[in-house]
This record gives structure tokens, sequence and C-alpha cells, in this order.
């Protein structure tokens, strides 16, 4: 198969890294996930990788344009290097870019893997056709990324977008950052469980112990959202509480940088249903300079490829 003009995206993840050949239309015509756990240490991830792309290129007959490689972590552009991961703790100023290039014969760039999610759903997901938009990542933590003009806004050091630090909730829960108060601790998939367990062992935790048979650590946000799907109070309540606090954070986001659009992602975007009326009515309680017809508050649509999606659409840029 002869597919010249095609990019090669990849987004590494703490537990796998996928690995795509993408056209200019967002067509993925290949696709490669390994596995990406950093137990092994970073040169063997690197040579996995690696050897994910040199399969990818063997299914092709030319060469790709240029590739990009979204990561979660700080990334320092002026020298192509990740300066640190929250996935890879042991990360610190590696030149990823240059390791994977090594003798490729094509340029490689890097790019925050909430960036370059949020860049998909803008090129061709549920942000399609919207300039400026916030896209929020609801997982083990809150993180994001914002376009503005149509361009991802990285901040002075890349790391604008970490809406799970905004200090909403009112809950006395201890934030991985050491503080107390930030969105995370209630509106991520780890806070919701968390919350869910603080009141597994109360009268209204009732549901909940039946759905995990009393195991504490089979308790997940998952297993809360559907506990609230079916009228249990306690549960319907923690959702309602984590949809409120998003609808604080968005509000704060209208105010600060004056969007009126947002993409909700991540694992918790199961959830969307439970969340978007309490996102709604925080939103619009916290920012006066929204307005029911202005506010669009919508899900991801382009699941777990919206990071490989986006790190092509960086590659394509990079080389027009």
């Amino acid at each position: 198969m002869n597919t010249p003009g095609y990019v090669i995206g990849a987004d590494i993840g703490g537990g796998s890294a996928r690995v795509g050949a993408v056209l200019s239309n967002g067509a993925i015509i290949a696709r490669v996930r390994v596995d990406s756990s950093p137990r092994s240490g970073y040169k063997p991830l690197v040579k996995r990788v690696r050897a994910a792309i040199e399969r990818i290129i063997a299914t092709q007959k030319a060469q790709p344009i240029s590739m990009c490689v979204a990561c979660a972590g700080a990334v320092d552009f002026s020298r192509n290097v990740i300066s640190s991961s929250p996935n890879f703790p042991g990360w610190r100023d590696v030149p990823l870019a240059e390791d994977l290039a090594r003798g490729m014969g094509f340029p490689l760039f890097l790019e925050n893997d909430a960036n370059a999610a949020a860049f998909g759903e803008g090129w061709i997901g549920a942000a399609k056709g919207w300039p400026d938009f916030a896209m929020l990542t609801l997982g083990t933590g809150v993180g994001g990324g914002i376009v503005l003009g149509g361009s991802v806004y990285r901040g002075f050091n890349g790391m604008a977008g970490e809406f799970g630090h905004l200090p909403v909730s009112a809950a006395d829960m201890k934030c991985g950052c050491g503080r107390t108060g930030c969105l995370e601790t209630t509106a991520s998939a780890f806070g919701v469980a968390r919350l869910a367990a603080r009141i597994l062992d109360t009268k209204q935790g009732a549901a909940l112990r039946r759905s995990c048979r009393g195991a504490r650590e089979m308790v997940d946000a998952k297993m809360v959202a559907d506990l609230a799907r079916s009228g249990d109070l306690a549960c319907r309540a923690i959702m309602r509480g984590a949809g409120a606090e998003l609808g604080e954070a968005l509000g704060a986001l209208a105010l600060s940088l004056g969007l009126s659009r947002f993409v909700i992602g991540g694992g918790m975007a199961g959830a969307f249903d439970l969340l978007k009326g309490p996102m709604r009515k925080g939103a619009l309680a916290r920012a006066y300079t929204l307005n029911t017809r202005s506010l669009r508050i919508v899900q991801a649509r382009l699941g777990d490829d919206a990071g490989l999606l986006g790190a092509a659409r960086v590659a394509l840029d990079a080389v027009k």
C-alpha cells in the first residue's frame, strides 16, 4: 500500500503507547499498541516504541513526513525534552524525541498528552470548528488543554491546563500536590471513588457495600455512576457534587479566558449524563459572562484516539 503524505502520531501513557499512521484528513491507516509500563525503565520503553514506529513504517511504502509523540508531563519545547512526568517518576530532562528519532530520517516533535487530546478533539472530534475551547480530561486526576484561536495554548512552561488543581472544592481531602480543595480531589475518577469509600460503612453506603461486597478497594467511579443511575441517593449526591465543582471550574475558565465552550473527556466522561446538568448549573452560577445560549458543554468523541490524533495534527502542522 503506497500512502505518501502521512504522519505518525503517538500517545505514550503510563500503561500503553498507541502509535498510528495518520493521513491529512485524520484517517488512521495503521496502528500498533505496545506496553509502556515505567517499571522496565526508560531505555526498554524507548526500544519498544521505536519498534512500533518501525512496524508502522513497514506497512507503508513511503517514509512519514514527520512524527509527534504526546506524553504526560512537562515538555521543554526549546530543547525538545520531557522535563518531568507524573507517569514516569524517574524522567528528568529525558531526550525522548532525539532517542526515538535517531536514524529515522524524519523530524519528531513532542507534545503534552492533554494538549494533544484537546487538539485532536478540535480537529475532527467534538470541538471540530471551535476556534476557542477548553478540554477537561477526567481520569485518575483532572488534566486538560486550552485551544485559543485554533492553536494549543501551552503557557510559559508548557503546563497550561492543569485544571485539576483549581481551588474549587470545600472538601478536606488532600490532593497529590499537597493542598486541599483541588478540583481533582472530588471530580476525578479517583476522587469520586475515594469519596464513595468514605461512606461505605455508613447507612447511606448500603448499596455500595452490596455492590463491592464490602471490599473497599473494589469501589470505583463506574460503580458510583451505575448506582447513581439506579437511583441510589448517596451516589447521586457524589456525582452531583462532582458535576457542580466541575461547573465552578468551567465558570472560572469562562471568566479568566473568555471561554464558553468545553469538552469533557477521560474515563469519567462515561458519566457525562450525570455530570452535565450540575456542570451547566455551576458554570452559569459562577460566571456572569455566560448564558444558557452561549454555554456549550459536550462529551469528547475520539476516546483513546484523541491523543494519537492530536499528536498527528501537531506533526502535520509542524511541517507546513
